[in-house]
């Protein structure tokens, strides 16, 4: 007797990562990725080939506390075991934190609304060798203050095409920012982003941005013309990937924990028919 055909379900994760060993999250040929580590644990559990598709796409190095992944697989795991099998097929450096079967229209990437990623920057003289692979490290003399006011104008409904790589290849870069802000306990300071999508190193281009006005290669009240000139070159340097994290992703009944004020509207926000 043949065995009987197991039901393919749709799964929602929730995956940490520390991203120095990674190249990014998407799967490539020949590179070690999250995406590729991931969908080769999920396969050994299968039995079957897996795939899986993220809320958005990091880049090499960066570092996930809460990226949202689906994927539809059969399985004999049940979802209050999941992770734990999984656990036993994953390395130290990517853990999957939340595991649950959810309706089958589910889309990590489409039902997703927003995200919030924070960038910590370590600035001392020296080094600090405990938390260094999760921060930049700048020497010298960062006017925080400088930073924290230029911050507020990166929010809002806005072309960031100032703001992202030249290989990126998203079709525009418009975008929606509800919150750009600046929380220092020196010598660490945090920039934290939230907004509905993002372009290629666009965090690590405002990020490094606001730490040249820190340092005074930029005024504070120069966002606005950086944004209006569309040019890569008037905006400052990529930072490092170590100091960028992905802490959250955000779906329609989020609204609330996103912060999300009252009058914006972007695609997907505000949601229909879902209580947020």
């Amino acid at each position: 007797m043949s065995a009987p055909e197991r039901h393919r379900s749709t799964w929602r994760f929730v995956v940490a990562y520390h991203g120095a060993r990674f190249s990014g999250w998407q799967k490539q040929d020949r590179a070690r990725t999250v995406q590729g580590v991931l969908e080769d644990a999920l396969s050994r559990l299968a039995g079957e080939p897996v795939l899986t598709r993220a809320a958005g796409r990091t880049d090499a190095g960066v570092h996930a506390r809460g990226q949202l992944v689906s994927s539809t697989f059969a399985s004999r795991v049940p979802p209050e075991k999941m992770v734990l099998a999984l656990g036993s097929q994953l390395p130290d450096d990517l853990s999957v934190l939340e595991a649950a079967v959810v309706d089958a229209s589910f889309d990590a990437k489409r039902t997703s609304i927003g995200k919030r990623y924070v960038y910590r920057v370590h600035a001392a003289i020296p080094r600090d060798p405990f938390a260094g692979a999760f921060r930049w490290h700048v020497r010298g003399k960062i006017d925080v203050e400088q930073m924290a006011r230029a911050a507020p104008a990166l929010v809002g409904e806005h072309d960031y095409e100032s703001f992202r790589s030249a290989l990126c290849d998203a079709a525009h870069a418009r975008r929606c920012l509800w919150k750009v802000e600046i929380k220092a306990s020196l010598p660490l300071i945090e920039i934290e982003v939230r907004g509905n999508a993002f372009c290629r190193n666009m965090v690590r281009i405002i990020a490094g941005t606001l730490v040249d006005v820190g340092r005074g290669r930029f005024a504070a009240d120069a966002i606005p013309q950086i944004l209006a000139a569309r040019d890569r070159t008037r905006a400052g340097i990529t930072a490092p990937p170590e100091g960028l994290t992905l802490e959250e992703v955000y779906l329609p009944s989020d609204g609330v924990r996103a912060g999300i004020p009252d009058g914006v509207v972007f695609p997907g926000w505000p949601p229909v028919g879902v209580e947020v």
